[in-house]
């Protein structure tokens, strides 16, 4: 991890955070108002191809939004030997920010770099407002009900890459925070075997009733502030919006993976982590359960931890720790 990566403040809105309490939130950051702009910046796929980050377009700007590959931010390694295939993480910014704003803020093309990655950040679509966000299920954050089917747009965002012959299709690693968090967990539950691990940070799991066919080797991990206020960790709806659909607790949430798997027994207590520096000792439990088959479920509660749990320095490497221990 770069010594520069992850420094991270409540302005970045990498999420939600200051976006209000109604169902379509108005008040929004500078940063957030310049990045839900249309991208100006685009290049082609041909000459990103010559530089290590890039912008890549859209695949078509006819076609309905549901059928485009999203425009993404991109890291490639360079260096690699022929035939050597690194691993590929995509990361989903939250509602209101975009792939740049995640790339800047984050220094994703530093991490992939150092640890030899390719990073895609790639950006949801704009609503009226002109912010960008993920259709993740009724939950969270389609709050212009547009017919957007961000499952396909990411699926075929993640086959393109999965079939490059210098990406590993074995390590296939998405994390998102916010409403790139509740999109991640729909990747994790409608893509079966084309993820090996997911991250979800500050969003929420599908319903238990929700259709899920997930790889029964998925690694999943879910990462909460037992004090955030925008997607409480006890359950309820977005912002506190009786409006919005209501998504679970983030311990039934952990459970309902925990069924989905095939876990059998109940959850292992494993040791404290200290994952947060503004936070005192080691802050975070970590919840998992052991008898999943090759698959893996894990939930860390960061006690006192806000909506930005995650987005710290010594949360983000013990993240990707997480993701890269994992082959599919």
């Amino acid at each position: 991890m770069a010594k520069a990566a992850i420094q991270l403040s409540g302005a970045l809105l990498l999420a939600l955070g200051a976006c209000g309490r109604s169902t379509a939130p108005n008040r929004a950051t500078n940063l957030e108002k310049a990045e839900t702009r249309p991208t100006a910046n685009v290049v082609s796929a041909a000459s990103a191809a010559r530089s290590p980050v890039s912008t890549v377009a859209a695949s078509s700007d006819s076609a309905p939004a549901e059928l485009v590959i999203p425009a993404a931010q991109i890291h490639r390694p360079s260096g690699l030997a022929p035939g050597e295939r690194r691993p590929l993480l995509i990361f989903l910014h939250g509602l209101g920010a975009s792939g740049k704003a995640a790339f800047d803020a984050l220094h994703l093309a530093d991490f992939g770099a150092q640890e030899r990655v390719f990073v895609l950040a790639p950006d949801g679509n704009l609503d009226r407002q002109r912010r960008r966000f993920w259709n993740a299920g009724s939950a969270c954050c389609n709050f212009d009900h547009q017919e957007v089917d961000d499952v396909t747009r990411l699926a075929r965002l993640i086959d393109t890459w999965r079939a490059r012959p210098d990406v590993d299709p074995t390590r296939i690693y998405v994390m998102g925070h916010s409403n790139g968090g509740f999109m991640t967990e729909q990747l994790a539950c409608a893509l079966g075997g084309r993820i090996t691990a997911a991250v979800n940070m500050s969003g929420a799991a599908p319903p238990a009733e929700q259709s899920c066919t997930p790889s029964k080797s998925l690694a999943l991990l879910e990462l909460r502030g037992d004090a955030d206020e925008i997607v409480r960790y006890a359950g309820g709806s977005v912002f506190d919006t009786a409006e919005l659909a209501r998504f679970p607790s983030a311990q039934q949430g952990f459970r309902d993976w925990g069924k989905r798997l095939g876990c059998a027994g109940a959850a292992s207590i494993g040791p404290d982590l200290d994952l947060d520096s503004r936070l005192p000792g080691a802050e975070t439990r970590v919840e998992r359960y052991l008898s999943c088959g090759s698959a893996s479920v894990e939930l860390w509660t960061v006690r006192g931890g806000n909506h930005f749990v995650g987005t710290g320095q010594q949360a983000f490497r013990a993240i990707w720790q997480f993701l890269s221990a994992h082959h599919s």
